[in-house]
């Protein structure tokens, strides 16, 4: 017969345990031990209440009958809680040799910098962009980290937080701004659907980074974005997106050093692309007699609704009410509105009526 092995021996029992811990919480066997502290608190004040019974007698227990009803009331509150009270949670202990598991906490996401948006946005617009972003993920990165959109002077900065601050969809790509301006290309369009004429924006996240008229085209590719859209929705073609017109703009000398794209550009690639252009008056008449012969228009305003300076956008057509329909190159929001003709009218410069050549 072996020698017998203390510590072989106790190692076995140490295993034991464990095992028959393990088992025990499996079987959910661990039970934490209720107090008895009530239940003895309760059976004190039953014989304090028979003594003082005894002492009363009849006459005196009469007289003091409600208070003794209210205190039997006590003893039976007390002894029903001290049998039926939800005992603590009490977790089982850890099996000898292993580490309790402690919960990972979730990262905290950064601060918005108030300061820094208030002094660049002002308190207003400010405002929104912290609103949004206290849902996290890209919003809340921008309102992080305003300096990183200062790469290209302090009125892109700007223009880049307030995009971010009034456009929803246009968030995405001014989180994704620092890391990929200056972009050398751009990836190209989806085909359009037949027959209509397509939303697409001068910030989408394809082209948005590339380099236009000495920025980003996401700020100064609003003509060619607009051209782009009439292109694809005159012909049902989509292998011009606004980056290519853009690139038509710079090689024909249209493109401007900060100020976009001269509007004669509208006029002279018309041809080019299968299409007939016309500059027609700037009158609400000429636009609705335009757009009801089934023309499309691409419009150019100033200062106003839609443009602290110039911008350009698109009218496909008018609503059941005569309003106009647009496609605004630069904003999903006036996009998704009908704007009144007078209105539009009043802030225009110049109207261009586009169909197939």
């Amino acid at each position: 017969m072996a020698a017998l092995d203390p510590d072989r021996d106790e190692a076995r029992e140490r295993a034991r345990r464990r095992l028959e811990a393990r088992r025990a919480r499996m079987r959910g066997q661990v039970r934490p031990q209720r107090s008895n502290g009530a239940r003895e608190g309760a059976s004190a004040l039953a014989r304090a209440a028979a003594a003082a019974v005894g002492r009363l007698g009849p006459k005196g227990l009469a007289a003091a009958g409600g208070a003794l009803i209210v205190a039997l009331v006590l003893i039976v509150v007390l002894v029903v809680r001290g049998c039926s009270g939800s005992p603590e949670s009490v977790s089982a202990p850890a099996p000898e040799g292993e580490q309790p598991v402690e919960p990972t906490a979730e990262p905290e996401s950064e601060p918005a910098d108030e300061a820094a948006l208030a002094a660049i946005l002002g308190d207003e617009l400010a405002a929104s962009l912290v609103q949004a972003s206290e849902a996290g993920g890209d919003a809340a990165w921008i309102a992080a980290h305003p300096e990183a959109f200062a790469t290209d002077g302090e009125a892109v900065q700007r223009k880049l937080l307030k995009l971010a601050a009034e456009e929803p969809q246009a968030v995405p790509f001014v989180r994704s701004f620092p890391d990929r301006y200056p972009a050398d290309a751009a990836e190209p369009c989806d085909a359009p659907a037949q027959g209509e004429v397509p939303r697409l924006y001068q910030w989408d996240v394809r082209w948005g980074s590339t380099v236009y008229s000495s920025t980003a085209f996401a700020l100064t590719g609003c003509c060619p974005t607009s051209l782009s859209m009439v292109y694809q929705g005159l012909t049902g073609k989509g292998d011009l997106s606004p980056y290519d017109m853009g690139q038509r703009a710079r090689e024909g000398g249209y493109e401007t050093e900060f100020d976009g794209t001269d509007q004669t550009f509208l006029v002279a690639e018309a041809p080019s692309l299968g299409l007939s252009c016309e500059q027609i008056a700037v009158d609400a008449d000429a636009l609705r007699t335009a757009l009801e012969a089934g023309k499309v228009v691409i419009c150019n305003v100033g200062p106003g609704d839609f443009t602290e300076g110039g911008h350009f956008f698109v009218i496909t057509g008018l609503d059941d009410e005569g309003r106009l329909a647009i496609n605004d190159p630069y904003s999903a929001e006036r996009s998704d509105r009908a704007w009144d003709v007078d209105q539009v009218i009043s802030q225009t410069m110049g109207l261009y009526a586009y169909s197939a050549a």
